[in-house]
């Protein structure tokens, strides 16, 4: 029996042993791997915080980028503005009309008859928009024309307000600036308060460069650069239901 007993006390510690070293093994291995992860948790937390860092400065520059190029655009609509700030833009003259004449000498003769002015007006030079020749079913390309003196470039523009019709050979005429695209876009904002406060008794509009609408209301001047403000202040002096919808 003490045999026995020995021989199986010894194959337990035996197999004791075996187990202790497996799960030594197993442990190693374990622990290993925990400072592998550990590691790599390290290595990604520091990404973290770079990327975490890296994305709050692009937002930073992203901020002032988006800042400068405001600033650059507004410049450069104004730069545009200032370049065209002796520019008319005449619409509905039939295509052909200017042929065989020298298109300067055809507009100032235009101007003059159209509007009654005293003397020709002084032009630089003229052409018709860049676009491709309308036909006959389609409107006619509007004409830009550069205007040598501004004096005879604003008499021009306070007739044509002045005026509600101005006709030429049969057709309406309209004579306006010649506003950049960017600056036409601010102008339309305005297309509905317009519509609002035209033909009424004691009000006159119109437009401060570059989109501020001067409205004169019984001799008193008004300004907005806000279009729900103007609609406010048409429908409070006018009433609601007055108030034309076109």
């Amino acid at each position: 029996m003490d045999k026995r007993l020995d021989q199986f006390l010894t194959s337990i510690r035996a197999e004791l042993t075996a187990l202790k070293k497996e799960t030594d093994v197993t442990t190693s291995a374990m622990k290993s791997t925990m400072d592998d992860q550990a590691k790599t948790m390290a290595e990604l937390e520091r990404s973290a915080i770079f990327t975490s860092d890296t994305v709050s400065q692009l937002q930073k520059d992203v901020e002032k980028l988006t800042s400068s190029v405001s600033q650059l655009t507004e410049k450069c609509t104004d730069l545009e503005s200032r370049s065209r700030r002796q520019n008319l833009c005449i619409l509905n003259i039939k295509e052909g009309e200017e042929t065989g004449r020298k298109t300067t000498d055809f507009i100032a003769h235009l101007l003059k008859n159209a509007l009654s002015l005293e003397t020709l007006p002084f032009i630089d030079r003229t052409h018709r928009s860049l676009r491709k020749r309308s036909d006959n079913t389609s409107y006619p390309r509007a004409f830009i024309v550069k205007m040598h003196y501004f004096n005879d470039w604003q008499d021009i523009i306070q007739k044509a307000a002045q005026l509600k019709s101005i006709i030429y050979n049969g057709e309406k005429l309209l004579i306006f600036p010649d506003l950049p695209a960017a600056t036409l876009k601010q102008h339309a904002r305005f297309n509905r308060a317009k519509d609002l406060l035209r033909d009424r008794p004691g009000v006159r509009f119109g437009f401060l460069y570059p989109a501020k609408l001067r409205v004169t209301h019984n001799g008193e001047e008004i300004y907005f650069t806000d279009p729900v403000k103007v609609i406010t202040f048409a429908e409070q002096h006018f009433g609601e239901g007055n108030v034309s919808t076109s």
